[in-house]
């Protein structure tokens, strides 16, 4: 339902506004999706650091524990 009313949202902003607004706001809603993804990446990376770390030390404990 959140959905709906944003995309009525958006279609009643956007009829209203000049041209070169809406390419700015174009613009601007994909930057905001790159440093969205980006951030997700980073987090990937992130989280696949910490299991690498884990393994890493839990290795070390078998091995000298």
């Amino acid at each position: 339902m959140h959905k709906i009313i944003e995309l009525i949202s958006n279609f009643l902003y956007n009829k209203n506004m000049p041209p070169s607004m809406k390419v700015h706001v174009h613009w601007m809603t994909l930057m905001k999706n790159q440093i969205r993804q980006k951030f997700q990446s980073f987090e990937i990376l992130k989280e696949r650091a910490a299991r690498q770390k884990v393994h890493f030390l839990n290795h070390l404990i078998k091995r000298f524990g």
